[in-house]
């Protein structure tokens, strides 16, 4: 089984680009979704809700929700949004945006992956996954029978393969858009250039950056396929090279269960490192540093030493984690536990300070991993936690979908 294979992939036409595509799912509140998706029943965020959008008590009532972001993957189909393709493609996609006062681009190779075997081929992961949302997702690719948002993998570049793809970038483009966040460029790719793309890959190990759910959500559509459905055997990915990977933090919200004071609290987190009060925000400016924004005040905590040997051990999410969050917030699983709240480094640390003085809860404010991070993990075997790391820019919903029935004919 080859590690890199072309699809009849769709790609939203130029014209539908602002009225169908969104920000990944979890860049919106509730809130914010429910507005949108009342508003606009063309966003991709209805083919993409999750149980917590269903109005108050439908929150278990998984079949209707199915149905629903079937009907609305059906609803784009119907009003002619996508560009077809039904020869097997590859596809580059450049994403640019604006960064720090400069800008900053990514291009990948849009294509499938293995969900068989994955291992053994060298798609390695380094974050750990929470079933129950992996069998949601795995039930949501079947009933829609689509999926859009593709797994972001990345690989060591080397000077052969950043050719070829630059090569690719010579034809025209089948989509080209850009607003003030974000510019968009799609090139095609078939025929022979297919082949020479696919073999320069087959030797890369890959590495799983942002997706951890959705593979996992493959591979369980795949075990759970009574007739072992051909599609599922592969899954959607974009492969970025690791020189333009950019890599941010997820910062932590945590309430208090036993509702302590702000004294209470600076006592228990100063009894295991030390916490000093600034004047100003703080922006972690290396590893072991951590901001806190508590009842309105901003602190500079330096995190202790680890007291494990794994490499995850000794991250910074980790530390947190193992000496603060679980013995001090009583936060035992941060994948699932009520009292945590993510905040992607993109929405930036004022969002972490407003949902802090709504809700009283504390933020934590953490340094950014690397890439080479990522990688020596996965390489190591072992696992972060939840929301380690925040990868950007991410591809937008909506701009290319995987229809599994087209694929039947290749197989």
């Amino acid at each position: 089984m080859s590690k890199l294979s072309p699809f009849p992939g769709l790609v939203v036409k130029p014209e539908w680009v602002e009225k169908v595509t969104t920000g990944p799912y979890d860049s919106y509140s509730p809130k914010q979704r429910a507005e949108i998706i009342s508003e606009n029943p063309l966003s991709f965020l209805n083919v993409t809700r999750s149980s917590e959008d269903l109005p108050e008590g439908q929150s278990n009532d998984i079949e209707k929700l199915l149905l629903e972001c079937k009907k609305s993957m059906e609803l784009l189909y119907e009003n002619d949004v996508y560009q077809f393709f039904d020869t097997p493609s590859l596809f580059i996609y450049k994403i640019e945006i604006p960064f720090n006062g400069t800008s900053h681009s990514q291009t990948g190779i849009v294509g499938l992956v293995p969900v068989e075997g994955n291992e053994n081929l060298q798609i390695l992961r380094h974050e750990k996954v929470r079933p129950e949302r992996s069998k949601l997702m795995s039930r949501h690719l079947v009933a829609v029978g689509a999926s859009s948002s593709p797994i972001s993998l990345t690989y060591r570049n080397d000077e052969s393969l950043e050719k070829m793809i630059n090569k690719c970038t010579l034809n025209e483009p089948v989509l080209l858009t850009e607003n003030e966040k974000m510019k968009q460029t799609i090139w095609r790719v078939s025929g022979e250039d297919v082949e020479e793309l696919s073999a320069l890959v087959e030797e890369k190990v890959l590495y799983i950056t942002d997706g951890h759910h959705r593979m996992a959500a493959a591979e369980e559509a795949l075990k759970n396929s009574v007739e072992n459905y051909a599609p599922l055997r592969w899954t959607q990915a974009v492969l970025f090279p690791d020189n333009e990977m950019l890599v941010l933090p997820f910062h932590r919200r945590v309430g208090d269960p036993k509702g302590r004071s702000s004294e209470e609290l600076l006592k228990a987190i100063n009894s295991v490192c030390k916490i000093t009060r600034v004047e100003q925000e703080v922006t972690p400016r290396h590893t072991r540093e951590i901001g806190v924004f508590l009842n309105n005040e901003w602190y500079l905590l330096t995190l202790p030493e680890s007291r494990g040997s794994g490499l995850v051990d000794q991250l910074d999410v980790s530390i947190l984690q193992n000496e603060i969050l679980g013995p001090i917030f009583e936060v035992e699983n941060p994948g699932t536990h009520e009292l945590i709240d993510y905040v992607p480094g993109p929405l930036g640390i004022d969002v972490v300070k407003e949902r802090c003085q709504l809700d009283s809860w504390v933020g934590f404010i953490l340094h950014p991993l690397t890439i080479g991070d990522l990688m020596t993990v996965a390489e190591a075997g072992e696992l972060m936690p939840p929301k380690s790391s925040y990868l950007m820019p991410k591809p937008r919903s909506g701009v290319f979908v995987r229809n599994l029935e087209r694929e039947l004919n290749n197989y």
